[in-house]
């Protein structure tokens, strides 16, 4: 195999790599999603008063939508290779992350503490959430470092791509749960 074949070979590897990468990511954004949409269908289907969402948790939807927007802002500043703000903003989102995980904690004493049967739709929810959340955070920490690194750039964006797309998800997930209720 000549060298010009032999580089060629590995550009194919690493773009069918990329190609993976994205579909793992969209698969796993498929399976969170029917996880939740058979939660809000036992929630439509069942005879329940209303629901009443906790305070707190409407307070840490303005974190989750903060955190969501400094995202957005890294992934701008990716593109244009501008890693020191890209790694300050990532590093804001993973904290409003954390803040946001930190208020859904607090939310669960308030809903454990209640005695109202609409408890046993939202605990179980928020729960799942904040498994997912968990795994998000792990995984823009490691975007976080990454950054830091000088290993993700506007030429090597992806796997912060689909972090980044995963964390949307997580924080879309959240405002259809707070709107329905």
């Amino acid at each position: 195999m000549s060298e010009k074949e032999i580089v060629q070979e590995r550009l194919q590897e690493k773009q069918r790599m990329v190609n993976a990468s994205k579909h793992m990511t969209k698969l796993f954004i498929v399976t969170s999603s029917l996880i939740f949409i058979t939660l809000l269908i036992v929630w439509v289907l069942q005879k329940l008063p209303d629901l009443i969402i906790p305070t707190i948790y409407e307070v840490a939807t303005w974190f989750i939508l903060v955190s969501s927007a400094l995202i957005v802002m890294s992934q701008l500043k990716i593109r244009e290779d501008e890693i020191e703000k890209a790694f300050r903003f990532t590093g804001l989102g993973l904290f409003f992350g954390l803040l946001f995980s930190v208020l859904q904690v607090i939310g669960w004493q308030e809903l454990l503490s209640s005695n109202l049967s609409f408890r046993n739709i939202l605990f179980p929810f928020a729960l799942i959430h904040f498994i997912h959340v968990s795994v998000g955070m792990i995984l823009l920490a490691s975007v976080f470092r990454k950054i830091r690194e000088y290993r993700v750039h506007s030429k090597s964006r992806q796997y912060a791509y689909n972090v980044f797309m995963f964390w949307h998800f997580l924080g879309a997930v959240w405002l259809v749960f707070i709107f329905l209720g």
